[in-house]
């Protein structure tokens, strides 16, 4: 088994025989990227939704570019974490 030890660069690999050795070793490399990156892995994310006039949710997704920072930043940190 190819085994990438000693590696920050990159994430442990997964196989059919190392899932506790895996699970423990991603949390923390996840949590090295940043904090908001293993949080977008333990609450998910959601695309950000438009508000009406009244601060109520509409069903309409909110257009990337009308993003707030916020929005921005959680988008992002759910990236970093698809791409591990």
């Amino acid at each position: 088994m190819d085994k990438e030890e000693g590696f920050v660069n990159r994430p442990p690999l997964l196989d059919d025989s190392n899932y506790d050795y895996w699970k423990s070793r991603i949390s923390v490399f996840l949590k090295s990227i940043d904090s908001k990156t293993w949080k977008s892995v333990l609450k998910g994310w959601e695309h950000p939704v438009a508000l009406d006039k009244d601060e109520n949710r509409t069903a309409a997704l909110k257009p990337e570019e009308e993003w707030t920072t916020a929005e921005d930043e959680l988008s992002l940190a759910n990236s970093k974490a698809l791409n591990v």
